[in-house]
């Protein structure tokens, strides 16, 4: 494999854990992949319990360049950093282990990173009840142009840019960044931030994936509170990482954590006004004398009140 095919080759990284269930649809979409680029499959099994290890041997004892890793639960970031540690491509191409690819996806998403030029490219994800409802239109998804973000990092923070199985990243923009933060149990929220602090984003209005829209043991879908604290815990975490953040990006952290934490403890948790995260919300719209990163970690009990929180494994990431 020559040096130029390498740096335009994707790396599929596939975190597994107990997802039996799902596991052939996803590989047969994996390797249903368009497109002449070099690729390779690394799957991570994150403890699973059920069959999925299994599964995934059997699915692809014919597969070329193709590693299946088996390791202790380290939780969603710790397994994407592990399998992400392995890419030997130029390009990461996450895949939940539930989703599934359009056949045309990471052609697509690998031409348009190429012609931004950006450290990591963002696509639209759908969900469905029945996989009746799962349809591709390739020729309108080819059509989409996609958008550098401007003040990426800002927006980032501002939008919550997140999402696994319809992105690309380069595979420096990744070891640049650090991986994911292995202090987050979600992995995509703390990604995005750590990629936009040192490269330009892209967002492409294309559809390239589908996944299950009721399976309980989702974040997105089936554990909001979860989802909620991660997304303020990643800001947490990278406010205490780079103190050196410009002052409107902190004052928009602690302003979208704040805000967070109210609406959950007021609608969920029946928390009245002048408790204390109406009080954290009420400061974050004229934060004087305020540690940003302190004032952010306050808002995470918000989301475990009543509710348990996975935290993350706190493992550093092996790049």
């Amino acid at each position: 494999m020559s040096s130029d095919s390498r740096a335009a080759g994707v790396s599929f990284v596939c975190p597994v854990y107990n997802k039996e269930q799902y596991l052939e649809e996803v590989c047969a979409a994996m390797r249903a992949q368009e497109g002449g680029f070099d690729r390779e499959f690394v799957f991570v099994d994150d403890g699973s319990s059920d069959r999925s290890v299994e599964l995934l041997r059997d699915v692809t004892r014919d597969w070329p360049d193709t590693r299946i890793v088996v390791q202790e639960n380290q939780g969603p970031s710790g397994s994407t950093n592990t399998g992400c540690g392995l890419a030997r491509l130029g390009f990461v191409k996450l895949v939940g282990s539930d989703d599934l690819l359009a056949p045309f996806a990471t052609e697509l998403l690998l031409r348009r990173i190429e012609e931004t030029q950006v450290g990591a490219i963002y696509s639209i994800q759908r969900y469905y009840r029945d996989k009746s409802e799962i349809a591709y239109d390739r020729a309108a998804a080819f059509a989409e142009r996609s958008r550098v973000v401007e003040d990426h990092l800002y927006q980032a923070m501002r939008h919550n840019f997140s999402g696994t199985t319809g992105t690309l990243f380069r595979t420096d923009a990744y070891r640049q960044a650090g991986g994911c933060d292995p202090r987050v149990f979600a992995e995509d929220f703390s990604l995005c931030l750590r990629i936009a602090r040192h490269r330009p984003i892209a967002m492409l209005e294309a559809v390239t994936c589908w996944g299950p829209g009721e399976d309980p043991s989702r974040i997105m879908t089936g554990r909001k509170n979860q989802l909620l604290h991660d997304y303020n815990a990643a800001l947490h975490y990278f406010l205490k990482d780079n103190p050196d953040l410009p002052a409107r990006h902190r004052r928009l952290a602690f302003r979208r954590c704040a805000g967070r934490a109210w609406k959950w403890a007021s609608r969920e948790e029946g928390r009245g006004w002048f408790s204390y995260f109406w009080w954290l919300n009420a400061w974050s719209y004229a934060p004087l004398f305020c540690d940003f990163a302190w004032a952010t970690g306050e808002t995470l009990n918000a989301f475990a009140l009543s509710r348990p929180i996975r935290p993350g494994y706190g493992l550093r990431a092996q790049l």
